[in-house]
């Protein structure tokens, strides 16, 4: 009887660590994409005509592309995000679905002075897209901007 007491807590023991390690796997939602630009600097002042462009050829390692703007002239600044795919007649790809996108701006200090969320986008399956967001009024002491896309290709 011990033993049949000891193999069912034994049992009940690993059923309840197996739940409790893959809980998180559930709740995570997965990276698509990273992209961070930043100046220098080490005061709170904007830099007056700074710009960068970056181009990402294989957005997600996939079939899609896209490109992030990042202005700061002489006041608020300027993000423009874009992702794009143009898919032939005939060609098979998987569908993009991008889930959520995080922008947050940082200080020199990085202290977060900027937030904000998009919701998502789909390019189905062999089909072409294109999305774009556009923000502005960024405020005039961010030295970094992450930009974040959460999705994947399915």
């Amino acid at each position: 009887m011990q033993r049949i007491v000891f193999l069912f807590i034994s049992f009940l023991l690993i059923v309840v660590f197996e739940i409790w390690t893959l809980q998180p796997l559930f709740s995570q939602e997965t990276t698509l994409e990273e992209y961070s630009v930043s100046h220098g600097g080490t005061s709170g002042t904007n830099p007056s005509g700074f710009s960068a462009k970056l181009s990402d050829k294989y957005f997600g390692n996939g079939t899609a592309k896209a490109s992030v703007k990042f202005k700061m002239r002489d006041g608020p600044g300027t993000l423009s995000l874009k992702v794009w795919r143009k898919v032939a007649k005939g060609e098979i790809t998987f569908a993009l679905l991008v889930f959520r996108v995080e922008i947050r701006g940082y200080d020199y200090s990085d202290t977060l002075v900027y937030s904000q969320d998009f919701g998502g986008f789909t390019f189905g399956d062999s089909k072409s897209g294109s999305w774009s967001e556009e923000v502005k009024n960024l405020p005039v002491n961010i030295q970094q901007m992450k930009i974040t896309f959460f999705g994947n290709y399915e």
